[in-house]
């Protein structure tokens, strides 16, 4: 049996080894950097940045495929003059007009979507992705040609989504107002339009909230070609 000499050495060599530990750790940790973000400022800036960054690239390369387009018109001007040519050509410039990649103008009519004005904003006040998409079936249905809102082109590939407080169409960050332009029998499109059975939910929110919804028939619209990629899967308009 150990003595009480003995008991005591043992104890004091445990708490020897155990003070020289718990030393040891504490000097690894004040020496560690500090990985935790203590300011909340530094991470919002740095989202911010990447988010202006991939915004100015994606200018960029809308800026290079409308160059691109442009130089393919050419070409097929040119290819037109051989005879062997032009039917093909002309086919192609079909299915191009058709899926919305050359500019369309006509008569039509232009809607100004926008928040309601005041300082109170509730969930019916301002305008919705939903409301867009909304909209754009409808003009859909009731025989627009070609659509655009805040000159993005609305194809079979576009997608109109929400997220938190902005708008993507086409994955372009659009902000209210928003502009819709409608290619079609400009007489037909506002009669609908104006048709208090259609479109329900958009203008009862512009009677009690003070959304803006106006609508005007115009004879000279200009419709963009749709500068974007067609990814299928990212198609939402007919959701």
């Amino acid at each position: 049996m150990l003595n009480l000499s003995q008991k005591f050495n043992k104890v004091s060599l445990i708490l020897l080894f155990l003070g020289i530990g718990i030393g040891l750790l504490l000097t690894v940790q004040w020496k560690t950097p500090i990985t935790r973000v203590s300011n909340p400022i530094v991470p919002y800036i740095s989202l911010k940045d990447t988010r202006d960054s991939l915004i100015n690239e994606q200018d960029d390369l809308k800026n290079q495929i409308s160059t691109l387009q442009k130089e393919i018109s050419q070409k097929e001007t040119d290819l037109k003059k051989y005879t062997s040519s032009k039917k093909t050509i002309e086919e192609i410039e079909d299915y191009k007009e058709s899926v919305g990649l050359t500019e369309k103008k006509g008569q039509g009519v232009v809607i100004k979507m926008n928040d309601a004005k005041g300082d109170e904003v509730t969930i019916d006040s301002i305008t919705h992705a939903a409301d867009l998409r909304d909209l754009v079936n409808f003009l859909y249905s009731i025989g627009a040609e070609a659509i655009s809102i805040n000159e993005e082109r609305i194809v079979f590939a576009t997608s109109i989504d929400c997220i938190i407080n902005t708008i993507l169409i086409n994955s372009t960050k659009t902000t209210p107002p928003f502009e819709i332009k409608t290619i079609g029998q400009a007489k037909n499109l506002e009669k609908q339009l104006k048709n208090s059975n259609n479109l329900k939910d958009i203008k009862k929110r512009v009677k009690t909230q003070g959304l803006i919804f106006e609508i005007s028939k115009s004879n000279d619209i200009t419709i963009p070609a749709y500068d974007g990629s067609f990814v299928i899967e990212y198609a939402h308009i007919m959701d």
